[in-house]
């Protein structure tokens, strides 16, 4: 067993996942969020997700990790305050 945590981001692509590292703060998402534009987060367009409401609830959970910093899959990664990144990406998310 590794150092990373497996955590489940449905709503993007079947079987999407993202990889935490808690001692690390680390956390790696592929593509289900991007780094774009540099230093903020975001989302892929909707046309080329699974489900786009259940992927903003995926990634509404990720802010429950503990992370600082965010690799990201497409676009720019982001290497200090990314919880707080995401977190005002989230805050654009219709209500629950």
């Amino acid at each position: 067993m590794g150092p990373f945590t497996i955590v489940a981001v449905p709503g993007k692509s079947p079987g999407e996942i993202a990889l935490h590292w808690p001692e690390r703060k680390l956390l790696i998402v592929g593509d289900a969020v991007i780094g774009n534009p540099p230093g903020q987060c975001g989302l892929l367009r909707e046309k080329v997700m699974d489900d786009p409401a259940r992927l903003k609830r995926s990634v509404r959970n990720l802010l429950d990790l503990e992370f600082d910093i965010l690799l990201c899959g497409d676009g720019a990664s982001i290497l200090h305050d990314a919880n707080k990144r995401l977190k005002e990406l989230v805050d654009t998310f219709p209500s629950q």
